[in-house]
């Protein structure tokens, strides 16, 4: 994952093929053979976790939006104003990919993000008021990386490294298709009362950058384990969410917008310029779009502008994603 893209092919091909290219560099090739299907309901006898309250230590941020979704688990959302931002890399970024470009100015109403990446207890809390079952449960096996990439039998979001380990409550949910997330935003949805959803990628980006344009959430300066949990720390795996707070959040106050694990967007991956409300956002048709790098990404990946396509069906132990909420 840490390996550069694929040299990029002219548009309007290059959203297919520079990914087709990229994903067997970065080793995510492998998701769409191993990931396939989608998340159902648990067959009788699955057992479900107990929900249990959310394992983050740090308070809310005063003026975050606050869900609740289970007795002792909620999920915490953190404003991002209306406004301008500017998307995507200029030509005088030499870690710049041709799909970040042309650099342009997107405005986007008001929204609140997750703070964090959903947790493994959140996630629980939402299997054991549904019974739902992921796409990884249903196939039996799905991607990990340890060094190595390979499809793992019993791996998934309960036991990311297969049979002999535990998700801890704090660590991001993991092995979960586009699919599962979108099945967790409507579960919130009802439990809140509000209108749950992915993040777009724009509005992904923004919450990531800010109006600045800063190439990494926290500035300019170059990644590092106190700032992000990326192969430059050396951890392996996903941390808990919140590790690198506050020294690696974003100018919102997100945590772990690069590194740790890859996020789902709610966008698909098509060529810029990205405008809103042209139909980018329904990635089941189309392969779905990923920020933010994970715990086995360089500085390259990591950065606020970097973009990476893949099929919605797929997932593994370096993906998850948070939610998005629109405000008035």
């Amino acid at each position: 994952m840490a390996s550069d893209k694929a040299p990029p092919v002219a548009a309007p091909a290059m959203h297919m093929v520079t990914r087709l290219m990229a994903l067997a560099l970065l080793g995510l090739g492998a998701l769409a053979l191993f990931f396939a299907g989608r998340g159902q309901p648990a067959p009788a006898g699955t057992p479900s976790p107990a929900p249990t309250a959310t394992p983050i230590a740090a308070p809310a941020r005063e003026g975050s939006l606050v869900l609740d979704l289970a007795p002792g688990v909620t999920l915490e959302l953190v404003p991002v104003p209306a406004g301008e931002f500017v998307m995507g890399s200029g030509d005088d970024d030499p870690l710049a990919d041709v799909d970040e470009r042309p650099q342009h100015t997107v405005s986007l109403g008001a929204y609140a993000i997750g703070r964090y990446e959903v947790t493994v207890a959140q996630f629980a809390a939402f299997v054991a008021a549904t019974g739902y079952q992921t796409a990884a449960e249903a196939r039996g096996s799905a991607l990990v990386y340890d060094g190595v990439w390979r499809d793992l039998p019993g791996a998934n979001w309960r036991l990311p490294r297969g049979p002999g380990s535990e998700a801890a409550p704090a660590a991001p949910v993991t092995h979960v298709s586009w699919d599962d997330a979108a099945a967790f935003c409507r579960w919130a949805g009802e439990r809140s009362g509000r209108t749950v959803r992915l993040p777009s990628e724009a509005e992904w980006e923004k919450a990531a950058r800010g109006a600045d344009g800063r190439p990494y959430p926290w500035g300019d300066g170059p990644p590092d384990a106190t700032r992000c949990n990326s192969i430059d720390a050396g951890a392996g795996e996903a941390a808990r969410v919140g590790r690198s707070s506050p020294a690696g959040d974003s100018p919102y106050g997100c945590a772990d917008l690069a590194g740790n694990v890859w996020e789902w967007t709610n966008s698909r991956y098509l060529d810029y310029p990205y405008r809103p409300g042209g139909g980018r956002e329904d990635p089941r048709w189309g392969g779905a779009v990923l920020r933010g790098g994970g715990f086995e990404s360089g500085a390259k990946q990591l950065r606020t502008a970097f973009r990476l396509g893949n099929d919605h069906t797929g997932g593994g132990n370096h993906i998850g994603f948070r939610v998005c909420v629109s405000l008035p």
